[in-house]
């Protein structure tokens, strides 16, 4: 089951109370491809559960990465696929894209990310 499952709604009021979910984890080639072959089943697992006429949709915004890199989604070598996913509640979709890297690139770009607010602000000023 993928990690680092994080729930927006949970951190921001401000996400908590507008129509939709918001969502990010981390997956391996294997959990990636899990997805793929049954996406509601594993966001099921994670917790989250969709209407049956709740549709899902995914993109894979480097599939070519994800593919050269861990042989078709056929080996673990430390390429992470990261998942974001939003929708639902008050949308009739639920949108999912995953961009695979590797683990060195881990807090490589921290410092390079111009944040809109502090992490003690709610929202920008």
């Amino acid at each position: 089951m993928p990690r680092k499952i994080v729930d927006f709604s949970a951190i921001s009021k401000i996400i908590r109370d507008e129509p939709f979910y918001l969502h990010f984890w981390e997956s391996t080639p294997q959990e990636a491809l899990a997805f793929l072959k049954n996406p509601r089943a594993e966001l099921e697992k994670m917790g989250i559960k969709l209407p049956a006429n709740c549709r899902i949709e995914t993109t894979i915004e480097n599939h070519d990465y994800l593919s050269e890199h861990t042989g078709g989604l056929a080996k673990a070598n430390g390429t992470i696929i990261c998942g974001t996913g939003g929708g639902n509640v008050g949308k009739n979709y639920y949108k999912v894209s995953f961009y695979a890297h590797s683990k060195a690139t881990v807090g490589k770009f921290t410092k390079k990310k111009a944040l809109l607010h502090s992490e003690n602000e709610t929202e920008r000023r």
